[in-house]
């Protein structure tokens, strides 16, 4: 189960690095939200390092295992007594009584190769600690989804900030057109006098205006268009266009995202569906086993241990000569290391695990109440957001048909330029506060998904309806 699922890892490692170098060959991206959001999934560095930090908690794991296999060491030396030790022995052994005679023990070579197995026999601490790996790995895993959470937010907002840009720029060239086209029929009016030379300068710095606008709106474009490729992960000299620009521009398409919104209604906190609070709760699950771990520590600890050593006494280098003898011992035996004192730190320790469990519980309650503060709070500003953009949508409506008249009675010579150019203003703020309140309810729309913990199921109902 463990090879297949390393297997489909790396083919997937291996799909999308073919498909990026495939992409940077050529430079040029045309991604919908979806691919934008698979994109980053494998570039965005954020998720890479939380993706490597879940990986290291799986080596922790094999390391506590190991920690309680047998533990086998092979070791030797081998030593040249340049000059051997002396000692002293009573003259009385050798017929020199009353003296002391220095003796030479030894031999100028020592070999001795020593192997040693210990075993784990039992310890508390072992099992618990067993325990918390797992829940650290739980841990980091829950801490990528969280940060892809994240990421995948600042992504979906930044990509439909990009399309709403782009929105602007297409409501202001309709405006600039439909200057235009009044600045042309006043000039034809001008040379048959039928209106004045000033109504033409008027109309003239009202298309300025609109020309100094479109410029502002395509830096924002493109320091928009940068922005989402950061966050992506994505190198800023790519050249990103979004799938989605050419039927965002229709009205019909974002006359069909207005129908599609519904109010949000009676919505309740599902605190288990939140990442940051499987995080908690999983902090709370560690700082309980770090609990136990301490009471574990009073416990006592058995190991079994076996030695098994050959060595050679030589007085010249002949390590490998067959014919010389070599001597061994061998030993097992068990060992049990029982605390019995520690001064009190044994005891601190374990109070001091009480107190960081009440403190996270404490913790808890708080995230718990925030979160249903910050349910409210995305509830009320998402409905508020899809009022004001209906309110505008229909502003805009207004302000078209009051354009047309004006522009009809300034031709007619019923009414003057000025009037004329504030119909222009009033529809130009329509169509600004409408692209303003049309950001809005997107990001109004992700942060309540993101308080529901709904976040990534939305994204990818988004991209099932696109496909």
């Amino acid at each position: 189960m463990k090879l297949t699922k390393n297997l489909i890892v790396l083919l997937l490692l291996f799909i999308s690095i073919s498909q990026t170098t495939t992409f940077a060959q050529s430079g040029n991206y045309s991604f919908s939200l979806t691919d934008c959001i698979n994109y980053t999934r494998y570039n965005n560095p954020e998720i890479k390092k939380a993706l490597i930090e879940e990986e290291k908690s799986d080596k922790k794991i094999n390391e506590i295992i190991g920690s309680g296999l047998p533990q086998i060491n092979l070791s030797g030396n081998l030593v040249n007594n340049l000059e051997l030790p002396s000692t002293l022995l009573p003259g009385d052994y050798f017929g020199v009584p009353g003296s002391m005679l220095k003796v030479k023990f030894g031999t100028k070579y020592n070999y001795t190769f020593t192997g040693d197995i210990n075993q784990m026999i039992f310890s508390g601490s072992f099992w618990v600690g067993l325990s918390a790996a797992k829940y650290s790995k739980l841990y980091f895993k829950q801490n990528t989804d969280l940060v892809s959470e994240d990421v995948e937010y600042e992504v979906a907002k930044s990509y439909y900030q990009t399309l709403v840009i782009q929105k602007q720029i297409q409501l202001l060239n309709q405006n600039y057109k439909l200057v235009t086209k009044s600045l042309n029929d006043s000039k034809l009016q001008l040379v048959n006098g039928y209106v004045k030379e000033v109504d033409v300068d008027r109309l003239n710095v009202s298309l300025n205006n609109i020309t100094y606008q479109l410029k502002k709106v395509g830096e924002s474009l493109e320091l928009s268009y940068k922005n989402l490729k950061f966050k992506m992960g994505m190198p800023i000299p790519s050249n990103l266009t979004l799938a989605d620009s050419t039927s965002f521009a229709q009205d019909s398409s974002v006359e069909q995202v207005i129908d599609n919104l519904d109010y949000a209604n009676n919505e309740v906190s599902i605190y288990e569906n939140r990442n940051d609070y499987k995080i908690l709760e999983t902090n709370l699950e560690l700082l309980k086993l770090e609990h136990k771990n301490q009471i574990a520590k009073l416990l006592p600890t058995i190991t079994a241990f076996g030695s098994y050593s050959i060595n050679a006494m030589r007085s010249s280098f002949d390590l490998f000569d067959s014919g010389k003898d070599w001597f061994k011992y061998y030993s097992i035996g068990v060992k049990l290391q029982l605390p019995i004192f520690t001064g009190g730190q044994t005891i601190a320790k374990i109070q001091l695990a009480s107190l960081n469990i009440e403190s996270i519980n404490e913790e808890i309650k708080n995230a718990k109440n925030g979160m249903d503060l910050q349910l409210s709070n995305s509830t009320t500003k998402y409905n508020n957001a899809l009022d004001n953009l209906i309110l505008n949508k229909q502003n805009i409506e207004l302000a078209k048909k009051v354009l047309d008249i004006t522009a009809l009675e300034f031709n007619e010579g019923i009414t003057s330029a000025t009037v004329l150019i504030d119909s222009e203003t009033k529809l130009r703020e329509a169509y600004t506060n409408f692209a303003n309140s049309l950001l809005d309810l997107y990001i109004s729309k992700f942060d309540l998904e993101k308080a529901k913990g709904t976040l990534s199921n939305y994204l990818i109902n988004i991209a099932n309806k696109n496909n």
